[in-house]
């Protein structure tokens, strides 16, 4: 695991090249402490930071074909060089080390951009071609490891994290449309980054920079269109198998490894299979918080004891919210999902014992695990005109009564209906949230547009197939694994994910939707995958996610933090929001009925801090120290 750096420049003197790519890879040491390597050409730069797990002795980057006129530097696994290795030799290729980032150099050879699709893994990387003076940057199919870039039309700076790019002095701008889809989604959606210039490589893409040009292209999808008609025993007996091989490919490391255990059903499985290949007991981690209606800690005990595992644990308080503007710094945007927090903990935790674990993440995508699943297909189930029935009946039902939101959005179409469930500043807000000058800016900006344009493009599937299919590409790629990837490796913590392991994954994906959620029973193909595995009262109990306890620590201290920060001349003089509107959300804390508030302060806090680290201040490990931090 690794982060990488790199520029195309050619008006950069050598020197300053070697000094600006240093600088590149060390302020993102984080991601990769044990190792640091460069290579610098004229008007080219390749840089990474290694945290080393496979081949020890002999996997520094950036690593050569026979002839040196190919490079590649690596951010993440490959599960399936050993294969790949093997093919390659067969076709003439020569291999110097045992690492799986040679694989990539030689498959480059051999198959050119579509080295990519025999990758079996997690990646971003970056191949430079000399002889071509050609670029090949990609990101793996799901997104779990990040890849950012600018391009003027003369300079192509790339790194796995924001902050790199900034050490070459690119224009420190807001990107206003982001912005405005930050407020709705509480990240910001690829392509697009806070900063102005800067995009990230969505996932599934490959970047190719040639003759002056850059162009961007898709190599994978997943549709979760019905293709595969096996039945209940075989799709248990195959996606058993499926699940057992993704876990055990992930077991390849030669560093200590263990495992994040939340209680659920898709930690718990991970689990279960790494206890029944490993020799030792499975180290694993957990975090809870005092509040027990948030806390999983139980479910998870039960597991490790089930399981025999080496279990650790930890209690995340109010008060350890003073390290979100670090986070903030980690994240290089602003990052709203709270659940950031505990997330950063239990990474912190594991790496005191290990360097690697395994996760459950992509469990509830890819097996349909979340409520809204169960709801719509209900709704589905709902003659039209029955519908329309419930759906007017409710405007005469009094504001505020139990039911009314919910009969009502049976008028609306699916995507609405996704959108008003999760939407934090309701759609006729935005006037009056802003500005109005900066309304000017966003105003024929559309910010619902990114989501409601995904469900179209399936519109034909299923409900379920739908929704399993944008959640995928918006909220698994955007949010989930961006959390993930930036709390972990901010503790320089590999985490691997065997449920969105690409095998298992189109195997799951082409059953049809009944057979992974049937008759509203979520996770109904997993739930029989794990059946002889997992204690019965850890498969039916109810869903929990990762929530946190936000609406609690508002009612505290933290919401004077916020109001501190949020209404302070110099988030005001911003001209972002209209004051009175911060206020009242503010003061809903103090029992003003408003929509979400804990969320709504949290995403306007973060963005602040923000602003804070990022415009007002240089982003550098040393002068963050500077941001007014939260002391509880």
């Amino acid at each position: 695991m690794c982060g990488i750096a790199g520029f195309i420049d050619v008006e950069r003197s050598r020197d300053n090249a070697e000094q600006l790519i240093d600088r590149m890879c060390r302020v993102i040491r984080h991601r990769g402490p044990d190792d640091q390597g460069v290579w610098v050409d004229d008007g080219v730069a390749l840089g990474m930071r290694r945290l080393s797990i496979i081949d020890l002795a002999g996997g520094h980057q950036p690593i050569f074909n026979e002839d040196q006129s190919i490079l590649v530097v690596l951010n993440g696994e490959i599960y399936n060089y050993r294969e790949l290795q093997k093919e390659l030799q067969e076709r003439g290729h020569h291999f110097r080390t045992n690492s799986d980032t040679e694989a990539i150099v030689h498959a480059y050879e051999e198959y050119g951009d579509d080295c990519v699709k025999h990758l079996r893994g997690m990646f971003t990387l970056a191949i430079w071609d000399r002889n071509r003076r050609r670029l090949l940057a990609a990101r793996d199919r799901f997104g779990k490891k990040p890849l950012n870039y600018y391009w003027d039309g003369e300079r192509l700076i790339f790194g796995s994290e924001i902050k790199s790019i900034l050490e070459a002095g690119i224009p420190r701008e807001v990107n206003h449309i982001a912005l405005d889809e930050y407020l709705v989604y509480r990240c910001v959606p690829a392509p697009n980054t806070l900063f102005r210039g800067v995009m990230k490589l969505p996932a599934a893409h490959i970047l190719v920079y040639e003759n002056g040009q850059i162009s961007t292209k898709r190599y994978w999808e997943l549709p979760f269109t019905p293709t595969c008609r096996d039945d209940e025993a075989t799709a248990i007996e195959r996606t058993r198998a499926l699940l057992k091989e993704a876990v055990e490919v992930r077991l390849m490391s030669e560093v200590p490894l263990g495992a994040f255990l939340s209680g659920g059903i898709d930690s718990s499985m991970v689990v279960g299979l790494m206890s029944s290949m490993m020799s030792q007991p499975v180290k694993t981690f957990s975090i809870g918080f005092e509040e027990d209606d948030f806390s999983e800690l139980p479910y998870a005990r039960q597991i490790a004891q089930h399981f025999g595992t080496d279990h650790h644990e930890f209690v995340v308080r109010p008060e350890l919210v003073s390290v979100l503007p670090q986070l903030v710094w980690a994240y290089d945007e602003p990052f709203a999902d709270a659940s950031m927090l505990p997330t950063y903990y239990v990474s912190k935790l594991a790496r005191e014992h290990v360097t690697v674990v395994l996760t459950g993440d992509g469990g509830d995508e890819i097996f349909g695990g979340y409520t809204p699943y169960r709801r719509e297909w209900l709704v589905s189930r709902i003659p039209p005109m029955l519908r329309s029935l419930l759906g007017f009946g409710s405007r005469f039902m009094p504001d505020g009564m139990r039911g009314k939101k919910r009969l009502g959005g049976l008028l609306d179409d699916l995507p609405d209906r996704v959108l008003q469930s999760c939407m934090l500043f309701a759609a006729e807000s935005r006037p009056s949230m802003y500005s109005p000058a900066y309304f000017a800016q966003v105003r024929d900006h559309n910010p619902y547009e990114r989501l409601t344009g995904e469900f179209r493009a399936v519109s034909d599937l299923d409900v379920t197939a739908q929704l399993q299919y944008v959640d995928v590409r918006a909220y698994l790629t955007n949010d989930i694994l961006v959390k993930v990837d930036k709390a972990s490796m901010f503790n320089s913590l590999e985490t691997r994910a065997p449920l969105l392991d690409q095998c298992l994954v189109e195997y799951v994906a082409s059953l049809p939707s009944a057979t992974r959620t049937r008759n509203g029973v979520l996770k109904y193909l997993l739930k029989r995958v794990a059946a002889d595995l997992l204690p019965a009262e850890i498969l039916t109990r109810p869903k929990q996610g990762f929530g946190v306890p936000i609406k609690h620590w508002f009612r505290g201290d933290l919401n004077g933090y916020a109001s501190e920060l949020l209404l302070s001349p110099k988030a005001q003089q911003r001209g972002i929001f209209d004051p009175e509107f911060i206020g009242k959300i503010l003061q809903a804390q103090a029992g003003i009925t408003l929509m979400n508030p804990s969320s709504a302060i949290w995403t306007l806090l973060c963005l602040e801090l923000w602003f804070q680290i990022y415009m007002d201040e240089p982003s550098t490990p040393i002068e963050r120290s500077r941001v007014h931090i939260y002391t509880g």
